[in-house]
């Protein structure tokens, strides 16, 4: 069965024959959540590694930073949205990406079925590796509209994930100099 199909079921089971969705609704909203499924969730067709190919030499490795990117994924547990900001620092290894790669490879990962702290770990890790890098650190800070509309309800709460990677771990005057960084 078509996803299309199974939606116009859960809309008829949710409406109960009590006739209180319209006949537009049960007819067309169906198409309407299928289009908007395959787009959110068209991450899962696609290999992050592929945006990390192209690189540009660079004569020094100095801490490379990406802050306040706005990012949207679905929470795997209700299917609902959870949206923020991710900042990234990374010290390249003789060769950087574009900052556009970075966002694609984070798109693509926002685009699953996720959990907040696999997301992040997810970022880093293809970071990590697809760059070569010597480190890269991901901060993470999201509202999960699961606890805001649904259980606890609790409206403006953020939940805050980081990921190190390589010297991130190891030297910890460059977690403070991201951190001061990403506050500017």
């Amino acid at each position: 069965m078509h996803l299309k199909k199974h939606i116009e079921s859960m809309i008829l089971e949710i409406n109960n024959n009590k006739n209180l969705i319209s006949e537009e609704v049960i007819k067309n909203t169906p198409e309407r959540i299928e289009t908007f499924y395959k787009e959110i969730f068209s991450g899962l067709n696609i290999d992050p590694y592929t945006f990390l190919e192209r690189k540009f030499p660079v004569k020094n490795n100095d801490l490379v930073l990406e802050k306040n990117i706005t990012f949207y994924s679905m929470c795997e547990h209700h299917f609902l949205p959870f949206f923020g900001k991710i900042s990234i620092g990374y010290i390249p290894n003789g060769e950087i990406v574009g900052f556009g790669d970075i966002i694609k490879v984070i798109e693509t990962y926002c685009k699953r079925p996720q959990l907040q702290e696999r997301l992040c770990e997810e970022i880093a890790e293809t970071l990590f590796k697809g760059l070569k890098c010597q480190g890269v650190y991901v901060l993470m800070e999201a509202e999960h509209t699961c606890m805001t509309m649904r259980g606890v309800k609790a409206i403006g709460s953020k939940v805050i994930t980081t990921s190190s990677k390589g010297v991130f771990n190891t030297q910890d005057n460059l977690k403070i100099e991201f951190l001061n960084l990403i506050k500017l």
